[in-house]
């Protein structure tokens, strides 16, 4: 029962300073997001492999199983 105490003052107080922390930093200037340098997904080139094959029938599974 005091642990609970304990860990609800701790989260109280943590999110005392975090919304304290907010307000006094709400003035600061926003992150900048520069243009990216990695080229478009037009540009690139994709490469796909498409594996076609015939499908075990239960006798062959088994004999690779077993």
């Amino acid at each position: 029962m005091n642990i609970r105490k304990n860990f609800e003052a701790l989260f109280l107080a943590s999110a005392a300073l975090g919304l304290a922390a907010s307000f006094a930093t709400a003035n600061e200037r926003p992150v900048e997001i520069l243009q990216s340098t990695t080229p478009s997904l037009e540009s690139m080139n994709v490469q796909t492999i498409v594996v076609t094959a015939p499908r075990l029938t239960a006798a062959e599974k088994a004999s690779l199983n077993g």
